[in-house]
């Protein structure tokens, strides 16, 4: 399916860094288009790439509660939570999410960065092996993953 003309344009302008005129794109939408899932997902991004991690959560706050189905919501309000320091909170806001979250390799991904930032290394190799398992690229990103360093020579033993 072909993305409308303003999401791409949106994206256009978030991968050139131009996020004043990505968010100027998602405001001249009709008020419809402008509280659908992705509108709310590129906000987000928007901010997150700005650097404003309490903006972010806040739309993903919102996110999740006009899209409850919509895993952005969970994946980047978690990512929020983790980045401000607020870990144990990022795995609840994640696992509170839909069962069918469970279908994304990011899911066991984040988690399993998550378990090594609270000095949990054994159950973040046993959320990181699940991610590996559904999509082998994930283990190639955990290798170049900074957040992962103190476990990449195990991540290396790895079947994927």
């Amino acid at each position: 399916m072909d993305e409308p003309a303003w999401l791409e344009k949106t994206r256009g302008y978030i991968d050139l860094g131009m996020l004043d005129e990505a968010w100027e794109e998602i405001n001249h939408l009709p008020a419809d288009k402008r509280s659908s899932a992705i509108a709310q997902e590129m906000r987000i991004i928007i901010e997150l790439d700005r650097g404003r991690l309490d903006e972010a959560l806040a739309l993903s706050e919102v996110l999740v509660d006009l899209h409850p189905e919509n895993h952005a919501g969970f994946i980047q309000g978690a990512y929020c939570l983790h980045a401000l320091e607020r870990t144990g909170e990022a795995i609840e806001h994640l696992q509170s999410g839909p069962v069918s979250l469970q279908d994304e390799p990011v899911y066991f991904y984040n988690l399993g960065c998550y378990e090594l930032a609270l000095g949990k290394p054994q159950a973040a190799l046993s959320w990181l092996q699940q991610s590996f398992e559904m999509d082998p690229c994930s283990k190639r990103r955990a290798l170049k993953d900074p957040d992962l360093e103190e476990l990449r020579t195990l991540i290396k033993g790895f079947e994927a």
